[in-house]
């Protein structure tokens, strides 16, 4: 049996050994007895039977007597007997032995101890059904016959005994309180590794190599599944009675410093008896409503965590100090509108509002209002029209002034002031090929001036265009930097640069095809845009 197979066989083993638990439980009374038969299996060097993995499984019986030392141990004698086998064909090997196998007479007497989930802790002691965990160390017997070849003709007969380790788990259906009916599963693991003949040094022949007995890491064991039969008895036989307790408040008398403990506080003890505060608010925790949290008298222990004088679970608002009005939430800026419900906390509004304010009482809501300090109307979102044109202030370029949709409130261009931008934009040249503009454009650029001071809300847009003669790159340099021209000097008759705006178009924009030389010339052009 290789090592790593053998420990995960082991290792489940060795954890209910760990918990040093036995195999017949005694809840009823001081003594117990069992009686039971079941199957033995194997698990070695030939490979592994348990669990029923593969035949034969022989019959095998037992006998066990246990002690009740407390409500969660047991001590225990086990003792069982029985047969063990198993049967493997090796296709490496050659005749005989190919066909390997052994059939083996065992006992076992083990001393160990049981622990009893039926303890008061996991289960109710007087639970009739009892499980229970199982482990013990002992010695064991083992006479084998070791078999080869197809038809078992060669055989070799060896004893063994030593000691070994048995753990196991189990159940006890308890029929009456001495009675009971139990299954149980026990493994043994023998401290030795030859008893299935099956320790020869590798490659050797297993059937002329004696096998060496001694103990080796990967010794061999058996399972045993039973059945059984468990009677208790002796002294303490029937119902355990447990420790004195005078008040009955789960607290032996020999630990209770509070004896006499009243019937009220009696579920409400600490752990020598007396009547418990968990929180320390000098509540006892039969009187208190909130036993695990610190809080005052006046509200029965329960805390007020916001010190508003409203309990934390009557509380809304339990953090944050508030009003009795609104359940403990608190109302910031006063206007009677809780925080939760206001959209404007910080701010007094009012209520129709959800808090928020209308400084200038004309309806519409500050943060909804165009004009929050100037009385409006509701159709023109809270701003009024001042100038009577039907554009409210806040759409309305020119708010003092009526004026048209077009100017978007602003007063209505002249007629003869659109002929005068349109005369001027015809009356400026430049020098040839160059940005500099001519002497005897300046008293038409002098008109678009005063035009822009008559109507200080409007803005105006210089446009350069040229005719497709030339290069593209430098057409479009060319009527950016006239552009730019216009718009300097006008700066420098006082024209505020943010109502200017120069643009050069080169080529891209001509007024007429540029078929001829007269077509041409008046593509080389300016226009002037009047916008507000």
């Amino acid at each position: 049996m290789t090592k790593p197979y053998l420990l995960r066989r082991i290792l489940p083993l060795a954890a209910l050994l760990g918990s040093t638990v036995v195999s017949a439980q005694t809840p009823a009374g001081k003594m117990g007895i069992e009686v039971n038969v079941g199957l033995r299996e194997y698990l070695g060097d030939l490979g592994s039977a348990l669990f029923f993995q593969k035949k034969p499984n022989y019959q095998g019986a037992g006998l066990n007597f246990g002690y009740s030392i407390n409500p969660m141990f047991d001590a225990v004698v086990n003792f069982s007997a029985g047969d063990v086998g198993y049967a493997r064909k090796f296709d490496w090997r050659t005749e005989p032995a190919k066909y390997q196998s052994f059939r083996a007479n065992t006992a076992d007497l083990t001393l160990g101890a049981r622990f009893k989930l039926a303890n008061g802790n996991i289960l109710k002691e007087d639970s009739r059904i009892a499980p229970y965990l199982y482990g013990g160390f002992g010695g064991y017997y083992i006479h084998t016959n070791v078999r080869w070849g197809a038809l078992n003709q060669i055989n070799n007969h060896l004893t063994d005994m030593g000691a070994q380790l048995q753990g196991g788990l189990g159940i006890n259906f308890l029929l009456t309180d001495k009675l009971g009916i139990k299954w149980s599963w026990t493994a043994t693991y023998t401290m030795n590794d030859r008893w299935d003949g099956a320790n020869n040094p590798a490659g050797s022949d297993p059937i002329a190599t004696p096998l060496v007995n001694k103990s080796w890491k990967t010794n061999d064991m058996y399972g045993y599944h039973a059945i059984g039969i468990s009677y208790a008895f002796g002294e303490g036989s029937g119902p355990v009675k447990g420790p004195k307790d005078k008040d009955n408040d789960g607290v032996p008398d020999k630990y209770d410093l509070c004896k006499n403990t009243p019937e009220k506080y009696r579920l409400y003890v600490d752990s020598v008896g007396c009547p418990a505060d968990r929180d320390k608010d000098s509540i006892l925790d039969a009187d208190d409503a909130c036993p695990d949290v610190w809080g005052p008298r006046k509200f029965n222990g329960c805390p007020d965590t916001d010190k508003d004088g409203i309990e934390d679970k009557l509380d809304k608002c339990p953090k944050a100090a508030g009003l009795a009005e609104f359940n403990g939430c608190p109302d910031s800026d006063g206007d009677g509108v809780q925080d939760s419900e206001d959209h404007c906390p910080n701010e007094a509004g009012l209520k129709e509002f959800a808090g928020c304010p209308d400084r200038d009482g004309d309806g519409v809501e500050d943060h909804m209002d165009k004009c929050p300090d100037h009385k409006g109307t509701i159709d023109g979102e809270g701003c009024p029209d001042t100038d009577g044109d039907g554009i409210y202030d806040h759409l309305d370029r020119c708010p003092s002034k009526p004026g048209v949709a077009a100017n978007k409130g602003c007063p209505e261009i002249k007629v003869e002031t659109k002929k005068a931008i349109e005369q001027a934009a015809k009356n400026i040249f430049f020098e040839t090929n160059k940005d500099i503009l001519k002497k005897e454009s300046y008293d038409d650029v002098d008109k678009l001036v005063s035009i822009m001071q008559e109507y200080p809300e409007a803005k105006v847009t210089i446009e350069g265009h040229t005719d497709s003669d030339g290069e593209d790159a430098k057409n479009l340099d060319l009527s950016q930097r006239r552009a730019d021209a216009v718009v300097a000097y006008m700066l420098a008759k006082g024209i505020s640069p943010e109502r200017m705006t120069a643009v050069g178009y080169g080529e891209t924009k001509p007024k007429v095809p540029n078929t001829s030389v007269v077509n041409k010339a008046l593509n080389r052009r300016v226009e002037i845009v009047v916008t507000f």
